[in-house]
């Protein structure tokens, strides 16, 4: 079994910064290798609708993502914005008939370097760790945040 820690690369940092600082991307999807030792981008974003982003989450592939979301707030006069961060092992099993999905050992990786990103990535309210995709749902995450 391969262990972590991956190299984080620099553009993993900067694609944050800017979801975090700008209004250029609102979600960033990183990917780790086991054979480069390394967590690195492998898409970033501005989603109009969040299905979209829901999209680039692949059935056999493990993925990490930060992505910030919208929401009102009660006696607010503008919405709220949180940043979240993902941990998804591969949506195969979320589906009836799909193949199992990752391989034990993509996952094993991912889930040996989930804690060195997400502590490398600062100011990130919520981990979400998706294991059906009802918890990838906007509302569901929207009201993990709202009982913090």
């Amino acid at each position: 079994m391969t262990r972590g820690f991956a190299t984080i690369t620099p553009e993993c940092e900067a694609a944050f910064d800017d979801v975090k600082e700008t209004d250029n991307l609102n979600y960033v999807i990183y990917q780790a290798s086991a054979h480069d030792k390394k967590i690195t981008v492998a898409e970033s974003g501005k989603y109009e609708d969040y299905s979209e982003f829901l999209a680039h989450f692949k059935d056999d592939t493990p993925r990490y993502a930060v992505v910030e979301l919208s929401y009102d707030f009660p006696g607010g006069d503008k919405p709220r914005h949180k940043l979240a961060f993902i941990t998804c092992s591969g949506l195969a099993c979320f589906r009836e008939g799909a193949p199992e999905g990752a391989s034990i050992h993509d996952k094993s990786y991912y889930i040996s370097n989930k804690d060195h990103l997400y502590r490398a990535l600062l100011d990130l309210s919520l981990h979400v760790q998706a294991h059906t995709q009802a918890d990838l749902a906007h509302a569901a995450i929207l009201s993990q945040f709202k009982a913090l």
